[in-house]
């Protein structure tokens, strides 16, 4: 009987032990597959499959591979795995202490990843009248002077006049940098209407004149466009002017000219899209959509307009005559 008991005893806790260490490499199998899958999913194309809207399973396969990776590495080769544990803490914590990539990167990432799944962003289904040249092209660009001197220096003061606190956002420091400038330009714009049946340009550097008397810009949709993609340009963005037609009350058809300025690819859209909503334009993009872009080669262009107070806001229309490359 005791030798019974004794055995029953032993096989518990064996048993006990086995699902102990079971529970143990799960949790530290998920604590190394965050991480692992954010670095991992950085370099996996957005995959969607064609029912209703679409529906994204990158997010899903890349997670459900790397746990499964992770977990059968770390049951067979336990000991090795600790000892990678504490050298990927050991290099985290210099990287941290020097700047490369610390844990306000890894949260920033993580929260990023997590904001993704949920977001609101919109891919508007424009109606592009693809060969429509671009009126008075040359008289734009020309007006886009953004290699003068007060343009660049604007330019730069207003790249890094906010969000100082997100430095340790280094990755999109670029994208950060355009959005402070969307803001000082946007927070000091006042609409003013062309001369009597006249399309008149002001140049960036005669619109940014106009500080001198109040502090404030004023123009049309043309000289805020303008404004917009030279300051933009000045600090090493890629802006282009689209030319629509807006549909108003009265069944008239106006012209219209906005900026939009390119991000980068799906990925860089999920961080930008928690940048702009989730940390620098909480308040504005409330309860809104980022409104984008995406032309063939798969590039994202935010819109930069001026209907809303944050990046990524409302279109005025979803034609697109024709397109002007700064």
């Amino acid at each position: 009987m005791r030798k019974e008991s004794g055995k029953r005893w032993y096989s518990k806790l064996v048993t006990q032990n086995e699902q102990t260490s079971t529970f143990l490499i799960a949790v530290i199998t998920a604590i190394l597959s965050i991480p692992l899958f954010i670095i991992v999913y950085g370099y996996v194309p957005e995959l969607v499959l064609p029912f209703g809207d679409g529906i994204r399973i990158d997010h899903f396969l890349v997670f459900t591979l790397v746990f499964v990776v992770v977990y059968l590495l770390v049951k067979k080769l336990r000991i090795i795995v600790y000892g990678l544990i504490i050298i990927a803490l050991a290099v985290l914590t210099y990287t941290n202490f020097t700047g490369t990539y610390g844990l306000k990167d890894l949260y920033h990432d993580y929260s990023t990843l997590l904001y993704s799944l949920q977001a609101n962003h919109e891919q508007v289904n424009f109606e592009e009248w693809i060969d429509t040249k671009f009126p008075r092209g040359i008289e734009l660009l020309e007006a886009v002077d953004y290699k003068k001197e007060q343009v660049r220096n604007l330019g730069a003061n207003y790249a890094v006049a906010n969000f100082q606190d997100y430095e340790y956002m280094h990755r999109h420091r670029k994208m950060i940098q355009y959005f402070s400038i969307f803001k000082e330009v946007r927070r000091r714009w006042n609409y003013v209407f062309d001369p009597h049946e006249e399309d008149y340009f002001s140049s960036v550097s005669e619109t940014i004149g106009q500080l001198d008397f109040d502090d404030k810009f004023k123009g049309d949709c043309d000289d805020y466009s303008i404004l917009i993609g030279g300051l933009i340009r000045s600090v090493g963005g890629e802006v282009r002017l689209v030319k629509t037609k807006v549909i108003m009350n009265d069944s008239t058809k106006i012209g219209h000219l906005y900026p939009e300025v390119k991000i980068g690819g799906s990925k860089d859209l999920e961080a930008a899209t928690y940048i702009i909503k989730a940390e620098l334009f909480h308040k504005e993009s409330k309860g809104k959509a980022i409104n984008y872009y995406k032309d063939t080669d798969g590039y994202i262009w935010l819109n930069f307009d001026y209907n809303d107070h944050y990046p990524g806001g409302k279109y005025q229309s979803y034609v697109r005559e024709s397109v002007l490359i700064l």
